[in-house]
């Protein structure tokens, strides 16, 4: 009797380690998909490399909306800090129009161009001019494929901060569940936003706490393989395989208020017929601060 349930109790082990083995395998297969890293090992702004699962960090967040014959442009950029020792994330978004200096050029000009004239690396070099913190690694987004990625979650929930109609879809105040489409239509208003650009940014920031939360809580492998099956063509991000998985695991069921949202504020401004948003110096020494605190960093001693 004692060798019979022996043998049951190996043959049930050998049976979870299978299945651990085979979803690890698609898990992995799939995460390498969206791996994309680039030529920046880590930022020239820390003394040492970190690790993403366990250090407070800076990432780069960029939508881009991308063409045929042409590299196209940062649709969407918001710098996300994680901390994992308050177990919270904030997401301060840097309008698209905000006048930069870009490394390697004469001119200031936008920040969006920045992706344009050099792509990922460059608008994080800019990025990090612009708001003198680490940038420890980015994820890219294609715009075109936003929907499939809100749809391969199963849609996600978000706060309409008010009613209205755009490309075909009713929003109405308050909280909605929102398939690919209408995410899509959600993030791209702005004529109908009273706030204009900045209302559009708080539904973009919106948004990616809504997908943020729904995929920290998936809760089976076969969902998250499902899932990052159907990101590679959407998605890039030099953030390892190994990495993603320790992410999911430490942000798993991460509350939605504990991923907050934060903004710049500045002066719409005409240059030569061109419009820009214009930042104060003391405004970016306020939101480097802040940012720089939640991340527990300081600047390297000269």
């Amino acid at each position: 009797m004692i060798r019979w349930l022996l043998r049951l109790l190996c043959t049930f082990l050998l049976a979870i380690m299978g299945a651990v083995v085979y979803f690890g395998y698609h898990i992995w297969s799939a995460a390498e998909r969206v791996y994309e890293p680039t030529s920046l090992s880590k930022s020239e702004l820390r003394s040492h490399a970190v690790d993403i699962a366990k250090d407070p960090v800076a990432l780069l967040l960029v939508g881009v909306d991308e063409r045929r014959g042409d590299q196209g442009r940062a649709d969407s950029i918001i710098v996300a800090t994680i901390n994992p020792h308050r177990k919270n994330i904030m997401l301060t978004h840097i309008p698209r129009d905000t006048l930069v200096d870009i490394p390697g050029r004469i001119k200031r000009d936008k920040i969006n161009h920045s992706y344009a004239y050099g792509g990922i690396d460059l608008t994080r070099k800019t990025v990090e001019r612009f708001l003198h913190i680490p940038i420890d690694g980015y994820v890219k987004v294609n715009m075109q494929g936003l929907k499939d990625i809100v749809n391969e979650l199963g849609g996600v929930e978000v706060e309409v901060p008010m009613s209205f109609h755009f490309t075909g879809h009713q929003f109405k105040r308050g909280i909605m569940r929102l398939d690919g489409d209408q995410a899509l239509a959600f993030a791209r208003m702005r004529k109908s936003d009273p706030r204009g650009d900045f209302g559009r940014m708080k539904r973009q920031q919106e948004l990616i706490r809504g997908i943020i939360h729904q995929s920290t809580s998936l809760r089976s492998l076969t969902q998250l393989t499902d899932v990052l099956e159907h990101l590679g063509t959407n998605v890039k991000t030099d953030i390892t395989p190994v990495h993603i998985l320790k992410l999911q695991r430490l942000y798993a069921n991460l509350p939605s208020e504990e991923i907050r949202s934060s903004g710049i504020n500045g002066e719409n401004t005409k240059i030569n017929g061109v419009y820009y948003f214009q930042v104060s110096e003391r405004e970016q020494q306020r939101i480097h601060r802040q940012l720089a605190h939640h991340i527990d960093w300081q600047p390297v001693a000269q």
